[in-house]
Order: structure tokens, then sequence, then C-alpha cells
């Protein structure tokens, strides 16, 4: 099972990061990160776009994590986008979920100058994008970010 924390994230895709901070500022009362760019979608056809900028809240578990719209990725629409979880071996799990019936939709590297895919997106049969990053390289850079940090070790 991919699960090894449960979700500690979910993403939020938005037209307008820094408007929808100050929104949700103003309406939940919450605290960000300083915004930082996430890793880009990796495609078939080489193509390295930027990925979006990004921020957390700084209250979590879980903890919201929005993302800047990207035309032409897998951030492309704005709304509730995925619910995030650590894997092991992400590339094992998104194995197993294609097998099930859930074929990868994207990929995308884990930080901004990866070479490596290292976060699988499968969609369940409701619809519900789920969001697999691997353990090794997510989580430390996602405690250095959670730290006050905008750059990975």
């Amino acid at each position: 099972m991919p699960v090894l924390v449960p979700g500690y994230h979910f993403g939020v895709v938005v037209a307008d990061l820094h408007k929808a901070m100050n929104e949700l500022t103003e309406l939940l009362g919450l605290e960000w990160l300083e915004p930082a760019r996430s890793g880009h979608q990796v495609s078939d056809d080489n193509a390295t776009p930027l990925g979006p900028m990004m921020t957390f809240s700084k209250q979590g578990p879980p903890y919201f994590e929005l993302l800047e719209q990207v035309p032409n990725t897998i951030w492309a629409e704005t709304g509730l986008h995925h619910v995030g979880f650590y894997a092991a071996d992400v590339h094992a799990e998104s194995r197993r979920l294609a097998e099930a019936g859930h074929p990868l939709e994207a990929a995308a590297v884990v930080l901004s100058g990866d070479t490596e895919p290292g976060v699988c997106y499968h969609r369940t049969s409701d619809g519900m994008l789920l969001e697999m990053i691997e353990q090794g390289r997510g989580a430390p850079a996602l405690t250095y970010y959670l730290g006050g940090a905008t750059t990975a070790p």
C-alpha cells in the first residue's frame, strides 16, 4: 500500500497565487510560506515547461497547497486538484494503480531542477486525483520547505 502518512495535504489550483493566499488568509486565517517554484510535469514530447508557483499553509496537517495555474499541464484547471500521499516506491505504486485500472494521468519532478519523475497522478473511478510523492525525495524537501526555507538542500 502506498500510504505511509495519511493524506498530509490537498492541492488547489488557483488562477492567481497571491490573490488566493490573501483571500484564504482573510476567510480562514491561514498563514503561508514564501511561494516557491514546484517541479514541472514530465511529458513524452520532452518539453519541460516551468512548474507552477506554489505555497503551503503553515497550519496543518493536512496542509493547504496552492498551485498557480499552468496551461496545458496537469495544473491547467482551477479548483480542488488532488490529495497528496507519500509512497516508498512511487514507480511501483504507480504501476500497481495502473494495473488496477487507474492509468497514470501525469508525472512530474518533485522539485524544480530535478530530472527524474518522483510524483505520479492517478484518478479514482469517482474522479478524485491522487498525488503520490516519492517519500525519499519529497518528504525531506517538504520538511525543509515547511521549516521556512524556499529552496531544498
